[in-house]
């Protein structure tokens, strides 16, 4: 009986584990890729800015790209002169 169970059990080759290992990064890669375009707009709100304009700057110069010049303070920084 036992003999009979063990032939059962579905063999894993080399080219199952490739098929699965090149699965997994293409979810993941989907998954990372939801994220950053999630983080674009987070980074927008917080920045003033548009997540467009984030996820462009990012494709040209980079995941370190510098900001554009502030308008008139930093996020979280408004003085008392700024409220009317």
């Amino acid at each position: 009986m036992a003999d009979s169970m063990a032939d059962s059990k579905p063999k894993i080759t080399e080219d199952f584990v490739e098929a699965m290992v090149d699965r997994i990064i293409t979810e993941l890669g989907k998954k990372f890729e939801d994220l950053d375009i999630s983080l674009d707009y987070i980074a927008a709100a917080l920045l003033d800015d548009s997540a467009i304009g984030i996820a462009s700057r990012q494709s040209q110069m980079g995941r370190f790209a510098k900001l554009p010049p502030r308008a008139k303070h930093p996020v979280g920084r408004r003085s008392t002169r700024d409220v009317e």
